[in-house]
């Protein structure tokens, strides 16, 4: 009998893990014309749940460790706060005058959030959920990038057409590099030690070498180019084209672009999911995500969600 039960609780506990070993995260796409955010299982590609959030939601991040999604409202002017537990919002802060693009610490302590209209980043403490301190930085912060060590936080001013680096212990702006017109998302790839700004109005990416703290290469891609996906493992970037309806994939070891990928009316956000074989790519105008194969660059699925995605950030969780 004691064998038995041994056999039972083995083959339970062995069930159990291999339920968590196949689990896939979940994305989590703003809507900024309904309002709202679709969560989608990326285990099925299907939509799971949709959550209710404030007004003109776009910027979004979630969470190292998985439990909390942020996103910034950029009309009513708040960050709301979900629990990925129960997939509802925990927590409304109200922050700025235009919040668009967040960003959250590697120690997953504070949300540093780029204020739109009045020129700062904010930071906000993820125990108390309450605003900690706020640092001046150029005209229309469009862009955030913390650094994997905690260290630094890169800023993207789109109308200074620059990108300040700031260091985080002292809060103290050490460098400003000059990058091309409207520089707007950014993309940090470790394995490389380079920094990555979508340059809008001049179509380009520039390549940053952050031992340097120079600008190394500058990359034609498609027409607005708006937010970077890094896939370290491969040497390359994708890269998305409001105006093009496009992805472009650049090759880092020759330094220019090497294809296109054709998705929706109008594509913004971009993540490479965890299993590093897929791209999800939130298409603003036609309120569908599509999902890339990276290998074949075909699109291997469309996601309807609500009206106006997105998912500005990093919305894909890593567990």
């Amino acid at each position: 009998m004691r064998a038995l039960y041994r056999f039972l609780l083995i083959s339970c506990w062995l069930s159990a893990w291999s339920v968590v070993a196949i689990a896939s995260p979940y994305a989590y796409i703003t809507n900024q014309g309904s309002d709202s955010v679709s969560v989608i299982d990326t285990a099925t590609n299907q939509p799971i749940k949709t959550i209710v959030v404030g007004h003109r939601p776009a910027g979004v991040v979630v969470s190292n460790d998985g439990r909390r999604v942020y996103v910034s409202n950029t009309e009513s002017r708040d960050i709301s706060v979900i629990d990925t537990a129960s997939l509802r919002v925990i927590k409304t802060i109200p922050l700025g005058s235009g919040p668009l693009a967040i960003a959250i610490s590697p120690d997953d302590q504070t949300v540093y959030v780029a204020d739109w209209y009045t020129h700062q980043v904010f930071l906000l403490d993820t125990k108390t959920l309450s605003q900690k301190t706020q640092i001046n930085v150029g005209r229309s912060p469009s862009g955030l990038m913390p650094d994997p060590a905690g260290q630094f936080l890169y800023v993207a001013n789109r109308d200074d057409n620059n990108i300040m680096i700031i260091d985080l212990p002292t809060q103290r702006i050490i460098n400003t590099i000059a990058v091309g017109k409207a520089p707007f998302g950014l993309a940090y790839n470790a394995k490389r030690h380079e920094l990555y700004s979508a340059n809008v109005q001049a179509g380009t990416v520039n390549v940053i070498d952050l031992t340097k703290q120079s600008v190394i290469a500058e990359i034609a891609v498609g027409l607005f180019p708006y937010a970077i996906a890094v896939d370290a493992g491969r040497a390359r970037l994708f890269v998305t084209n409001q105006r093009s309806n496009s992805v472009s994939v650049i090759d880092l070891k020759q330094m220019q672009t090497v294809a296109s990928i054709a998705v929706g009316d109008y594509p913004e956000g971009i993540g490479l999911h965890p299993d590093q074989k897929r791209l999800y790519v939130a298409n603003w105008f036609d309120d569908f995500v599509s999902v890339i194969d990276v290998n074949s660059f075909e699109i291997i699925a469309e996601i309807e969600t609500g009206q106006g995605c997105r998912a500005y950030g990093a919305f894909i969780a890593k567990q």
